[in-house]
């Protein structure tokens, strides 16, 4: 048995096919029990390998002597398997998240802006780049940062109104006639 994400993979007796672009739902797809435990300390793991960490399934993301420390401690060995991963989930290090992905960390809800694997020190506050406040509520009239504004969208901006080019998240230094290619003055 083995596996690429979006590669495939041949599981089971039947010989069932799993394959998608997600590392995520890759795993999730996968029986967790048909896969070998994750080996101990010392031992050699291969780059796209997948094993059963406890009940949860982890991908091997570079090739490395096992450490002693848990697969979600440490992004850079292990990609790590959430269940639901498409939900609001509180924000975990060791995961593979997509562009638009909800976490929340603290009290706040962030949207992801770029796909990664969450690492412990880049925390949604901590790196604006990778992530944005998110808004549940839809764009007000006046533009504002962490809002989810789609192409066509309307706001007004220092007495001025512009039409918004390209959807995105707002943030510091995007104001409408700061960034052009995003937002067109009306």
């Amino acid at each position: 048995m083995g596996g690429h994400t979006g590669g495939l993979t041949l599981t089971g007796e039947d010989k069932t096919l799993v394959s998608d672009a997600s590392e995520n739902a890759f795993l999730g797809a996968l029986p967790a029990a048909e896969f070998p435990a994750l080996p101990g300390v010392g031992e050699w793991l291969e780059q796209g390998a997948i094993y059963n960490a406890d009940g949860t399934l982890v991908m091997v993301r570079q090739p490395h002597a096992r450490t002693l420390y848990p697969p979600a401690e440490t992004p850079a060995l292990f990609v790590v398997y959430r269940e639901d991963a498409a939900d609001v989930l509180a924000w975990v290090a060791g995961e593979s998240v997509g562009v638009g992905t909800l976490r929340t960390y603290g009290d706040d809800t962030y949207r992801a802006l770029q796909a990664h694997v969450t690492q412990a020190d880049w925390t949604p506050p901590a790196v604006p780049a990778l992530w944005a406040l998110f808004a549940e509520e839809p764009p007000t009239d006046e533009w504002a940062t962490g809002v989810s504004y789609t192409a066509g969208d309307v706001v007004t901006y220092g007495g001025a109104e512009y039409e918004c080019r390209q959807s995105h998240t707002s943030q510091v230094g995007w104001e409408p006639p700061n960034v052009l290619a995003l937002w067109l003055p009306l």
